[in-house]
């Protein structure tokens, strides 16, 4: 089997129900090499945006991107078909973009993506000015790895707390904990920025 290159292109396929969703990711996991590219097909963009927003570089969540789904292909057939597909894909998504960030330290200019931050909960939403939101992403990108995914997944995604607790293999306390630490982080770079 061989996985083909223009699976991993952009595209915009509407996502099927969850009926024709699980024939389908059978069929995957039975080795069916089209049925794995209509997965990657419906999934591509949700892969790319959230490492983006982990990573802050758009070409290191690029290579993320096509590192999780070579990885997806890998390990298709461990996947249990019990479960959610897309929790699943998101923490293969959070590790791949863990490797990547300590084999690729980020220069101090790459930033997350303005608009990844816009839909966030948090006070420093509200924010206007071009500095002050400058001062956000380099607060955010300045968080440690597990505390910077855990605000991601929870403020910007919006996955539950329990949610990003098994997306990251973590207890809900240690989630509700680091995503605590991370807004108070925030908060402080945001309150010193305003100076």
């Amino acid at each position: 089997m061989e996985l083909h290159a223009t699976a991993l292109w952009m595209s915009t396929i509407q996502p099927e129900g969850e009926a024709e969703f699980a024939v389908l990711l059978q069929r995957a996991i039975a080795g069916e090499v089209p049925a794995f590219e209509q997965i990657v097909m419906r999934y591509e963009r949700r892969v790319l945006t959230l490492a983006w927003r982990l990573l802050g570089s758009r070409d290191d969540a690029q290579d993320a991107s096509q590192e999780v789904f070579i990885r997806a292909f890998r390990y298709l057939h461990r996947f249990d078909g019990r479960r959610p597909f897309e929790p699943w894909l998101v923490r293969m998504t959070v590790n791949v973009c863990r490797d990547f960030g300590r084999k690729r330290r980020q220069q101090p200019d790459a930033l997350p993506d303005p608009e990844a931050l816009r839909a966030a909960s948090d006070p420093h939403a509200d924010l206007h000015s071009e500095e002050q939101k400058q001062v956000l992403y380099q607060a955010l990108g300045a968080l440690p790895d597990k505390e910077r995914a855990a605000i991601v997944l929870r403020d910007i995604e919006g996955f539950s707390t329990a949610e990003v607790a098994e997306i990251l293999g973590s207890s809900e306390a240690t989630v509700r904990s680091q995503i605590s630490n991370a807004r108070l982080k925030i908060r402080k770079a945001v309150m010193r920025g305003q100076r």
